[in-house]
């Protein structure tokens, strides 16, 4: 069985089919845009302020079997850059530095962090390094728990996976960064994806802690998912349908914390009234002020205000409804067109409401120019990605007076004061992983009103949760979320803008408030990490002799597949556990302990990918047959002769399926979008065309 894997005619003939002379037009043009993308990103020098940067020395090869010592948090780019996930890591990591002795680490994943050269470094030291789109560290951040890890030197695999999905870490440099820094668990914060696959197993216990987004984990997400030791859902209800794919999964929440809120509002409060104009002002007058956060809006008066103070001084008369949120997505998974609808339907049918909608988001555009380190602004080309608030706005007829649009980044302090000075949150998601918005108005007393469905549904207590109008079916996204209901929402504003203010809201609020102080502090967060940590630890110990990449020899084929076979040219959805997915025609007889022998030796190869494979298949005679099908007999689909059967790896698989159902599709798609080094040819003798006697006999042991 034991046969070469290179052969050189096989090669040579896939070489031919995938050159640009047989490329289609489209196909070349996208693959030389992806490699001028590469090379700018490639050409980005990281370098010390006029120091050369020593080569790292790694540490002595050291068995760290059953140590849990070292902990290093996989996350986008810095702690003190923009974004949640940054904040939530670096408290983490410091709380489980200072209570529970952990060493901890910070290892970045993104387009600009695949050129630092590797070490291990100091807060200080990598701020002094001056790569391009990355800010400073601020001269008074405390960085002294952490060390930051610099990628491993790059192979010929994680150099392809940097040019191809830059923004995600691979599988190998976890492993490789295990060994060469002597890290004993990894805690990966993000999507599922964000770890890019190149191998079978992690080397050492690795966490997913995961803002799941759909209805159920299928495709790729479950593909991928059941390859981390552990995993950690943001939600009661992502940990749930987690659940039903894997069962060691805990639930651990991000930490709230209402004191940090408030004192930041409070902090920018101060400094903003001690300015001329605002001497007069009550705090929400300074925090709302429409004329000053919406400059684009030239109708109203200069003396508007979005807010009034009562004569009896008991709150404001105007009821402030805030919608706040990120804006980067084109499917609108925030709910930002249903929001504005419902505002404009909550005032059709209550116009004797004072009320007054402000819209706060920010641009993609913004926060490119928020990474970037020069504090430069994307270039005026760009556009944005996210839907047009303004124009949602001005499409609905709403008078002047009651709306402001303000996008723009503000500090802290001021979009704490935002949420602490509303009347209401409005937050009809499509859907949440978590939900930091609807968790922190309630945390500082405000109600909410969001979409009954994941994470919202969870943590909904000051508010009312909306129940969704219908599904919404993301075929490229591989789930499904729920599309927010207008009027239920106009309802929810309605009811909170009459009963805000009496005593049984009020208890609500204060219930509310105590219950995300206990439910969400920092200390249950790293408490939770702590048990998890040594729960992973025990599985990845107990999982070392089934992996994979341990087995020096192939297991068993009829014992345990590493693949899924299938004849169907338009495979069912994969929700299979084998790792890859075998296609051959149903006349063509597959050896398959022969191909899971080999695949295993190729696939478990130091340094090695597979992207995708073919298996030169033998004619009825025994005769190899030509891969590449001649010009003459070209049919416009099949670049291809179809008796090669093909495997796939099952997570991509899954994603190229829902664009690229028939199998023939889908293999020539990921071959147009992989490195040719990756892709390979398995020589003639584990497949063979048979006569018509013995189809009738093979489809039987089938």
């Amino acid at each position: 069985k034991k046969e070469r894997m290179q052969n050189s005619g096989s090669s040579s003939r896939l070489r031919r089919c995938f050159s640009p002379t047989v490329l289609t037009r489209p196909v070349v043009l996208l693959l030389l845009f992806v490699f001028f993308v590469s090379i700018q990103q490639t050409n980005a020098q990281w370098h010390t302020s006029g120091k050369k940067a020593a080569p790292f020395k790694a540490r002595k090869s050291e068995d760290r079997s059953g140590k849990l010592e070292n902990i290093a948090f996989v996350c986008a780019g810095f702690p003190w850059m923009y974004g949640p996930y940054q904040m939530q890591g670096d408290q983490l990591m410091k709380r489980l530095n200072e209570k529970y002795n952990f060493n901890t680490y910070w290892m970045m994943r993104g387009n600009n962090v695949h050129n630092i050269p590797p070490g291990v470094y100091t807060g200080r030291e990598i701020s002094n390094l001056t790569p391009p789109q990355v800010p400073k560290m601020p001269h008074d951040w405390d960085a002294s728990h952490l060390k930051f890890l610099g990628l491993p030197a790059r192979t010929k695999v994680t150099s392809v996976i940097a040019r191809v999905n830059g923004a995600a870490a691979s599988m190998s440099e976890v492993n490789d960064a295990s060994k060469l820094y002597g890290i004993d668990a990894f805690i990966v914060l993000g999507d599922i994806n964000v770890v890019y696959h190149d191998s079978y197993d992690f080397k050492v216990p690795t966490i997913a802690w995961v803002p799941f987004h759909y209805n159920t984990v299928r495709g790729s997400n479950k593909a991928l998912l059941k390859s981390y030791t552990y995993a950690v859902g943001l939600s009661p209800s992502t940990t749930k349908v987690i659940a039903d794919v894997r069962s060691d999964v805990a639930y651990i929440p991000h930490f709230i914390d209402a004191n940090v809120l408030e004192s930041a509002a409070e902090t920018w409060l101060k400094k903003e009234r001690r300015l001329k104009g605002n001497k007069n002002k009550s705090d929400r007058e300074i925090v709302f002020d429409a004329n000053k956060y919406d400059k684009m809006f030239k109708r109203r008066p200069s003396s508007f205000s979005a807010v009034e103070t009562s004569q009896d001084g008991d709150n404001d008369d105007v009821f402030l409804v805030l919608a706040s949120g990120t804006n980067y997505e084109g499917a609108d998974r925030k709910g930002w067109d249903v929001a504005i609808q419902a505002f404009a339907k909550f005032h059709e049918t209550h116009p004797e409401i004072k009320k007054h909608l402000w819209v706060h988001s920010f641009s993609s555009t913004q926060v490119m120019r928020d990474h970037d380190g020069n504090g430069n602004k994307a270039p005026p080309e760009l556009a944005p990605q996210g839907v047009d608030l303004r124009g949602l706005v001005q499409e609905m007829d709403l008078p002047p007076d009651i709306y402001t649009v303000d996008i723009d980044l503000h500090p802290r302090g001021r979009v704490a004061a935002m949420k602490v000075h509303a009347d209401v949150c409005l937050h009809p998601s499509k859907v949440e992983g978590f939900g930091m918005n609807v968790l922190e108005c309630q945390s500082v007393g405000t109600p909410v009103v969001t979409t009954k469905f994941r994470a919202m549904e969870d943590f909904t207590r000051n508010g009312i949760s909306v129940p969704p109008a219908q599904w919404e079916h993301l075929a490229a996204l591989g789930g499904k979320w729920v599309m927010p209901d207008v009027k239920g929402v106009a309802k929810a504003l309605a009811e909170i803008g009459k009963k805000r203010k009496t005593a049984e809201w009020k208890k609500k609020s204060k219930d509310a408030v105590e219950w995300i102080k206990e439910e969400f502090s920092l200390d249950r967060v790293a408490a939770g990490f702590d048990g998890v940590l040594k729960l992973a630890l025990e599985t990845h110990t107990n999982n070392l002799p089934f992996m994979l990449s341990k087995m020096k020899e192939a297991p068993s084929f009829a014992e345990r597949p590493i693949f899924h076979v299938t004849t169907d040219v338009h495979p069912k959805q994969a929700d299979w556990d084998e790792e890859w997915m075998l296609y051959h025609r149903p006349d063509v007889r597959v050896d398959y302990e022969m191909v899971q022998e080999m695949l295993h030796d190729l696939t478990t190869k130091e340094g090695e990918m597979v992207s995708l494979a073919f298996i030169v298949c033998k004619d009825v005679r025994g005769i190899p047959i030509e891969f590449q099908v001649e010009e003459r007999d070209y049919d416009g689909v099949h670049r291809f002769n179809t008796e090669h059967p093909i495997l796939l790896p099952t997570w991509a698989f899954a994603q190229a399926q829902q664009n690229f159902p028939y199998i023939h599709n889908t293999a020539w798609m990921l071959a147009g979008n992989s490195d040719q080094q990756f892709i390979k040819m398995f020589p003639p003798g584990a497949a063979q065309v048979m006569n018509p006697i013995e189809i009738k006999t093979y489809s039987d042991e089938l």
